[in-house]
Formats: C-alpha cells, sequence, structure tokens
C-alpha cells in the first residue's frame, strides 16, 4: 500500500480555483468551483509511477460548500480515483466540519449513507429544508439520481 503523508488541507480561495477545477476535470466530474464558494482541498504527494519521477504536491481530494441564508450546500467532494478507500475523503469532510460553523447540508448518492454518517451528518426530513434545496433534490431524484438528504449540525 503506498502512503500518501503528509496530506495538508486548506481552505482556498477563489484565484486558487483554476487548480481546483482541473483537478475535477481530471476526476470527470462535470462541476467547478465558482465565485462566493468555499473550497476546501487535500494537498499531498501523489503516488509516482517511476522512483526516478520527481514528487509534486497534487490536490489529492476537493470539496465546495456553497453558502446560502443560515447554510451551506456541500457539493463535489471528490478523492482522487487512485486514493480511494484511504480516508482522504473522511479527513477532508471531518475538517471541515470543524471549520465551518454552520449548518452543512448535502445530497449523496445512497451508496455514500456510511461514509457521510461516520463524519456526523443525519438524515434529514427534506420537507424542513430550504425551498432552493427542496427545488434541487426533487430535481435531482426526477432525473433519477437516487440522492439522500443529510445534514451536519454544528453543536
Amino acid at each position: 500500500m503506498t502512503s500518501v503523508n503528509p496530506l495538508q488541507i486548506l481552505e482556498w480561495q477563489e484565484a486558487n480555483f483554476r487548480a481546483v477545477n482541473k483537478f475535477y476535470k481530471s476526476q470527470k466530474h462535470k462541476g467547478s468551483a465558482s465565485g462566493d464558494e468555499r473550497v476546501f482541498i487535500v494537498l499531498g504527494d501523489l503516488p509516482q509511477a517511476s522512483t526516478e519521477a520527481p514528487i509534486e504536491q497534487s490536490i489529492l481530494a476537493a470539496v465546495r460548500l456553497v453558502p446560502a441564508e443560515g447554510y451551506y450546500w456541500l457539493r463535489s467532494l471528490y478523492v482522487d480515483k487512485s486514493l480511494r478507500g484511504k480516508r482522504i475523503g473522511s479527513q477532508l469532510l471531518d475538517y471541515v466540519n470543524t471549520h465551518v460553523h454552520s449548518t452543512i447540508h448535502c445530497f449523496p448518492y445512497a451508496h455514500l449513507e456510511h461514509f457521510y454518517t461516520q463524519s456526523g451528518y443525519q438524515f434529514s426530513d427534506i420537507n424542513d429544508a430550504p425551498l432552493p434545496l427542496k427545488q434541487l433534490y426533487e430535481r435531482y431524484n426526477q432525473k433519477g439520481d437516487g440522492v439522500l438528504f443529510m445534514s451536519h449540525h454544528q453543536e
């Protein structure tokens, strides 16, 4: 098993969003960071194919938080495909949860329920959600995306 330590988790500003969007594109994700979003990334050493290749700090994972009135909407939590299952996503989500002092809502796919539950997210009643989230949730599920509605509340 290849080590990816040390990891550095940072909140990046809009000036760095181009690199984040390049990472998303490399993971075949269509979304992109923009404007007033809060973006958190994990930097670390990406394993190289050759031991002679220089090791560069790379984005290993990223997540976007879209601000709304009184809450954030978590979008696009992606971990480099070659590094999934190494708790990088969990570390990123735990960092976000301790550095964002508002409620965070998200629409995870059903197969990610355990991942989010482990980081303190709980099922929420979509009928209690803010109207913009209700509308998005309905649209996603009409497309057959099969998403859940979960929230992390600050204590």
